[in-house]
């Protein structure tokens, strides 16, 4: 193998115990031909996502009909529930997480997240004590976030980048229908009767249906091999799709190792996201994934059952709507915009899910009294705004090479997290509670503006252009 620092138009300066080389392993992955050796690799990476957080923020789910109504948590206490679930849990989670992926490897992080999200779900259902539910809520998290620092950086590295947006669209439409689905179904059949239920098959869930998929048919990512200078292996795996590809398509152009630059470490540098060309993409994020929790993401999601159940809606009502009806609509958008394929900027696609939800959300002040204009209003909000998350999913694990891909993605990501804590125990919390006479309108005006089209204005300023873009020259 050829040292990149020899080859021409190549000016990568490698720190200390690492080694610059021309990436074989990323141009022999980016020669291929989109077919479903992709496709089954990164569906099982949202297949997780979907399992796993059909769990998240699941107090907002029990609070209004299980605890409230009969005083057992403070409106408070469930800010500070909510916050230590999809706030400081997730942000531990992400930044375990993203040391574990770029240090041991994709997949055994992504068997570890689950087995620690299963393990820690299930006393939730015994216990109506605030501490009790505050401690369960928070180490459960802990899987939730190392599961978020792994799935978008898998499916990047195995997309060849002419086709990434359409692969990582078409299986990022997987995640949201499971998520939805799941949790839909089991709270929309057991919440309240049956609630406990509802807790233990989230619980089951992750150990059962995710980690033997895995464990069974999932590689290690070649590129993370190759960036631990594990070729030999990472060859063993491409190979085998080069065949598979070859016997459907002919023989492959040859790779282009020139535009393939990698740096092997063993070890994880993961201070490079905070130094040099890196950091400016770094402090961008912190904004972007901040503000965007704090609304778009969380902020709306989090009050909206207790805004429904205050507007007439039955609990059979928010759940249909806002989790079985809302999958298929989401497949339905994610599929027309993998269709475009590279030709937008991913940020492009931000600002235009950013337009839509909060369209949606304001327009619940013309309808304050029908719940069918409500209901079509949050079934169309809550696609885009999981278009929305996945896209910045997206563009965050281009934004960072392969030896810190998974820091980079996992901590901005969990910094963005505390802003779960402002959409959740601070401002919007307040601001919903502030507002409740006055059709809340604090909470609508924050999550359509300060939470989703600033954040989104913002990278679409300052943010970088990846459309088509090859990992190795992007995070360069």
């Amino acid at each position: 193998m050829t040292d990149a620092s020899e080859a021409a138009g190549v000016s990568v300066e490698p720190g200390r115990n690492e080694r610059v080389t021309e990436g074989s392993i990323a141009a022999r992955i980016d020669r291929l031909p989109l077919t479903r050796t992709q496709y089954s690799f990164s569906a099982i990476t949202q297949w997780f996502w979907g399992i796993m957080i059909a769990a998240d923020g699941l107090v907002a789910s029990l609070y209004p009909f299980i605890w409230a109504p009969k005083g057992l948590i403070t409106s408070f206490q469930f800010d500070l529930i909510l916050g230590a679930n999809i706030g400081v849990g997730i942000l531990l989670g992400e930044y375990i997480g993203g040391f574990l992926s770029d240090a041991i490897g994709r997949k055994k992080t992504l068997i570890l997240a689950a087995l620690v999200e299963g393990a820690f779900i299930w006393p939730i259902a015994l216990t109506n004590k605030f501490g009790w539910l505050l401690l369960w809520n928070l180490l459960f998290a802990l899987g939730m976030g190392m599961l978020l620092s792994v799935h978008a950086v898998y499916i990047h590295e195995l997309a060849p980048p002419q086709h990434r947006q359409k692969l990582s669209m078409r299986c990022q439409a997987i995640a949201v229908i499971a998520a939805g689905l799941l949790a839909g179904l089991t709270s929309f059949y057991w919440i309240p009767a049956h609630y406990q239920w509802f807790v233990y098959a989230l619980s089951a869930a992750p150990i059962v249906l995710c980690i033997p998929l895995a464990a069974a048919f999932m590689p290690e990512s070649p590129r993370w091999l190759e960036g631990k200078g594990r070729v030999d292996e990472a060859d063993k795996i491409v190979s085998k799709w080069e065949a598979t590809a070859e016997r459907r398509f002919g023989p492959l152009p040859a790779p282009n190792l020139a535009t393939h630059t990698v740096v092997q470490t063993e070890r994880v540098p993961a201070t490079e996201v905070f130094s040099g060309k890196y950091r400016g993409r770094t402090l961008l994020l912190f904004a972007v994934w901040f503000l965007g929790y704090s609304g778009i993401v969380y902020g709306g999601a989090s009050f909206f059952p207790t805004w429904a159940v205050a507007h007439g809606w039955s609990s059979h009502e928010l759940f249909f709507y806002t989790r079985i009806l809302a999958a298929p609509i989401a497949l339905i958008f994610f599929f027309l915009i993998a269709a475009f394929g590279e030709r937008f900027e991913r940020k492009t696609w931000l600002v235009v899910s950013a337009v839509v939800y909060s369209a949606c959300y304001l327009l619940l002040f013309a309808v304050p009294h029908s719940i069918g204009g409500q209901a079509v209003l949050a079934s169309v909000s809550i696609p885009f705004a999981s278009i929305w998350l996945f896209t910045t999913y997206n563009y965050t694990a281009a934004a960072y090479p392969t030896r810190v891909r998974s820091v980079g993605t996992g901590w901005t990501d969990g910094i963005g997290h505390l802003g779960t804590i402002v959409g959740t125990s601070l401002l919007v919390g307040r601001l919903f509670a502030w507002t409740a006479g006055h059709s809340y309108y604090g909470w609508i005006l924050y999550v359509t503006i300060g939470g989703a089209l600033v954040p989104s204005l913002l990278l679409a300023k300052w943010g970088m252009k990846q459309k088509s873009g090859i990992l190795e020259e992007l995070s360069a």
